[in-house]
């Protein structure tokens, strides 16, 4: 039988599949060495899969897309890879069928990608535009691309890729059924946002359709969520509950996160985050209403954390999510669905010659088929230039996490270099109002945290592990490591080592001995480092895509090797 031809995207499906699944153990399979080759066998109940790849940092395993090789039981290739594969992760109908829609979906629109997106070098863009040239999504997850619900003409006007810009759907919300949490009086903070001609449009059309500014919020939509969520659900309100006002405003355009859209008409001005009905990777894209006017409270945290530690202080900034609008939590339709929070532009913080860059385009390689951080790697040199970004980059997440006590989810996309000229200068961090944990015993300061209970009613009963406050130190540990190690600065390592022959093993132990420095350097910060356990011999890891087809409801988490162990303490 020949073998069927497939595009790109679905070969790189197949092998995220494959990865994921050796990786979190979801299928037997067995390592072998060959001659000089590692040659990895995946055995399912009928099929058997065989590939050239690669042990990488934190157990990682790395396929050769071009040897996979994919067989039924009596030696014939098959015809649906993807298909066959899934079957064998799950007896569950209803999971089958939804991770095979995200999957297809994933290479439905990375199709799209191949034969449509005009591909340029990103390394003369500026920040703005590479949220948008970053074609390529979770380097880790299978349903990289999954956008549920997009079809491709809406992936074509509010997927990043096509760097299409629209302006913000408005709609008028009964105040009753608002939670706000702005800096300033809501008329001002709407003019300063909208500017005065777009508010005093809005309110006109409210006007017209009966309401008044006295008994009626404005919020923002995405328009997606419109015309696929929204409008629909409000048929079923009484009539005067959410009144549409149309477009008005500035023009945006999305960034990596697709919910997340930057001010094109004014990059300068804020981000604004909102809720789309859509599943992408592992998670459905609504905003969790709590977290919403919980969100600046956090930024002011952080803020003050960072300015009372003299380390932060100079090498760690964050983007303030500094108001939140939230609408109908009493709804369960439309619950998480209409939502704004506006976060400061890294604009704002880019001064003089200095330049920024997503810190997943560390990773990439360009058309040319060289690194995208090759020139500055050539500039620098190598071992200098990868001292300094560890110290830039990892220093300072580690030291918020042991001097301060609090963990972020710092994964590629939620951190941002600040460089000059190539040169690491500072990191960047954003979006805290769901990914901020401590342990109440852990924190320097505890004075300073926010007293939760009066923020909002879900949290005077809550227990741990629910909203911010964990009930272990490791598991703040699992979450720094996760996000910033294993899935995050473990492709650069592995990019480093497979193109520029500075191998995974030096990466790592110049990020080990960057944190043992500081550590030794900061002399209050030896003992709580310790309690965090990040020298063990192995650590357990978010198993993200067992997290998505659910097997077995087993914990979603699984033990890798440490790529920062060393014989004695760290």
């Amino acid at each position: 039988m020949q073998q069927q031809v497939v595009s790109n995207t679905e070969t790189r499906v197949i092998k995220q599949i494959l990865e994921a699944i050796v990786f979190e153990k979801l299928l037997p399979f067995e390592v072998k060495q060959v001659s000089s080759k590692t040659v990895i066998t995946i055995y399912g109940t009928k099929i058997r899969i065989q590939s050239e790849g690669k042990c990488s940092s934190f157990g990682r395993i790395r396929l050769n897309e071009s040897t996979i090789d994919i067989r039924d039981n009596q030696g014939h290739q098959i015809s649906e890879p993807i298909r066959d594969i899934v079957l064998q992760l799950t007896t569950n109908q209803k999971i089958r069928k939804c991770l095979l829609e995200e999957l297809n979906q994933t290479i439905l629109l990375g199709e799209w990608n191949e034969g449509n997106i005009d591909k340029q070098c990103r390394r003369v863009l500026s920040y703005e535009e590479m949220e948008s040239a970053i074609l390529e999504g979770h380097p880790y997850h299978p349903c990289f691309k999954a956008r549920t619900g997009f079809t491709t003409s809406d992936h074509e006007m509010y997927g990043p890729e096509a760097r299409q810009s629209f302006q913000l759907w408005w709609v008028a919300v009964k105040r009753d059924d608002v939670k706000v949490s702005l800096p300033k009086p809501e008329k001002a903070f709407l003019q300063d946002e909208l500017g005065v001609e777009a508010y005093s449009l809005l309110l006109d059309r409210l006007n017209t359709a009966g309401g008044t500014i006295k008994d009626y919020c404005l919020l923002p939509v995405h328009p997606w969520q419109w015309k696929n969520k929204l409008q629909r659900e409000i048929k079923c309100l009484s009539q005067d509950s959410i009144i549409p006002l149309g477009y008005a405003g500035d023009f945006y355009r999305a960034t990596q996160s697709v919910r997340t859209l930057w001010n094109e008409t004014h990059p300068e001005k804020a981000h604004i985050k909102l809720p789309l009905n859509m599943v992408n990777t592992s998670s459905l894209r609504v905003i969790e209403s709590h977290s919403v006017c919980t969100a600046p409270t956090l930024s002011n945290w952080l803020g003050k954390l960072i300015e009372s530690d003299s380390y932060l202080n100079e090498n760690l900034n964050i983007l303030p999510e500094y108001a939140g609008m939230v609408a109908m939590e009493g709804n369960p339709n439309l619950c998480g669905h209409i939502a704004a929070i506006w976060r400061k532009s890294p604009t704002s913080f880019v001064k003089g010659v200095e330049g920024a860059v997503p810190m997943n385009a560390m990773s990439l390689m360009e058309q040319d088929g060289t690194p995208f951080i090759k020139p500055w790697l050539e500039r620098y040199g190598m071992k200098k230039w990868v001292a300094q970004f560890v110290k830039v980059t990892v220093v300072p997440v580690w030291h918020l996490l042991v001097s301060e006590g609090v963990a972020v989810e710092a994964h590629a996309q939620n951190m941002i270099l600040v460089h000059e000229d190539g040169w690491p200068k500072k990191v960047i961090l954003r979006d805290f109002h769901e990914s901020l944990e401590y342990v109440d015993d852990f924190l320097k300061q505890p004075d300073l945290a926010p007293n939760f209970t009066e923020l909002y009613p879900c949290y005077k009963d809550a227990s741990n592990d629910e909203y911010y406050w964990m009930s272990s130190i490791e598991g703040l540990r699992e979450l720094i490591m996760d996000t910033l190690f294993v899935f995050h600065l473990s492709e650069l390592s592995f990019m480093l080592e497979q193109h520029m022959s500075f191998t995974e093993e030096d990466f790592w132990k110049e990020v080990r001995e960057a944190i043992q420095t500081h550590v030794l350097l900061h002399p209050p910060l030896r003992e709580r480092n310790k309690l965090l356990g990040a020298e063990k011999e192995n650590i357990f890891t978010e198993s993200l895509f067992t997290r998505k087809i659910g097997m077995d409801k087993r914990e979603f988490r699984h033990s890798v090797p440490n790529s920062l162990f060393k014989e004695g303490e760290f």
